[in-house]
């Protein structure tokens, strides 16, 4: 039995409801998986060596190499089975007082157990897999960012001859299954969620190990506005040299397709007197939904006077 114990979401404190699912590509993005070939539902002292009850049929025999872990000092006791009766099985390993045996692991049914994970990214299955190898007690994490990295470049196709250009060659989306694996095996994929799968979305971004994987800060919510994708706060202007701020726009399947966003941008001098109107533009959302976009400021709408301007983008 394989169980996806944690993923890189990030679920908003205030309303656990709402959860981030973009990644930073430029991080590692884990999914933990943990390995339990059998559930135990009886520890016993059979002759001062442990005895233990699996709740389902075992499926294994006599000489098998296993792990067992004991809840009650969260450490895991390796051994061989020495006699199998039934799904009662007793082993070779010296029982403590007050064991109490949870799961167990069957290295010899099993030889070279790792975990495999495959992504399918933008509608696409990927032919490469990615494969961990679980410690002791099971546990392994599947990095999924090196697949991601190889679905961004360097370049970005947006073309600033719109106001707003989708850019998927730095952003885009995905879904994860995952198997056990070892020696001969051939086993079905799990995928995460079930039917249908969790989506997840990556933008090409590097995060430090303190801020996570998780780019929830930059994605609007219900409750809660997000700044640009930028680096700088207040990010410099060239004049006469292409410009434009990057955002993040998530899926919102609630309202989509009528969805529009609301460009606002005002340009002040160097008095704080903003320079001619307020320029406001409606853009149908269509296919930039679940991608990184770019605002395009045109140079043209600058004056020569101008100091410094402000973006909104509403939805």
């Amino acid at each position: 039995m394989i169980t996806l114990i944690s993923t890189p979401e990030y679920p908003e404190p205030s309303d656990p409801d709402i959860i981030s699912r973009w990644l930073a590509t430029e991080s590692p993005n884990n999914f933990r998986l943990f390995r339990q070939d059998w559930l135990i539902d009886i520890t016993a002292n059979n002759g001062g060596f442990l005895e233990i009850h699996t709740s389902t049929a075992f499926t294994g025999a006599d000489d098998d190499a296993i792990a067992v872990y004991n809840a009650t000092n969260d450490s895991m006791y390796v051994g061989t089975i020495t006699n199998v009766a039934a799904d009662t099985l007793t082993t070779d390993i010296p029982y403590v007082a007050g064991m109490n045996i949870t799961y167990m692991n069957d290295n010899t049914l099993y030889p070279g157990y790792y975990f495999e994970g495959r992504l399918t990214i933008n509608d696409v299955v990927e032919t490469l897999t990615v494969i961990a190898s679980p410690d002791t007690f099971g546990v392994a994490d599947l990095d999924v960012s090196g697949l991601l990295r190889i679905h961004t470049s360097l370049g970005k196709t947006g073309d600033y001859t719109s106001l707003i250009m989708r850019e998927p060659t730095k952003s885009g989306n995905f879904t994860l299954e995952y198997r056990g694996a070892w020696y001969g095996s051939s086993e079905v994929w799990t995928p995460e969620g079930g039917s249908p799968q969790v989506v997840w979305y990556y933008a090409e971004c590097v995060r430090s190990e303190e801020q996570g994987s998780n780019l929830h800060e930059y994605v609007v919510t219900e409750i809660y506005d997000a700044p640009f994708l930028n680096l700088f706060t207040e990010p410099v202007y060239f004049r006469g040299l292409p410009f434009d701020l990057s955002f993040i726009l998530p899926e919102f399947l609630e309202i989509s397709p009528t969805a529009e966003l609301i460009v606002t941008i005002k340009i002040y001098n160097s008095s704080n007197t903003q320079l001619g109107p307020t320029i406001i533009t409606y853009v149908d959302v269509d296919e930039l939904e679940g991608f990184v976009n770019s605002l395009n400021i045109d140079e043209t709408t600058i004056p020569a006077t101008a100091a410094f301007m402000t973006a909104e983008i509403e939805i």
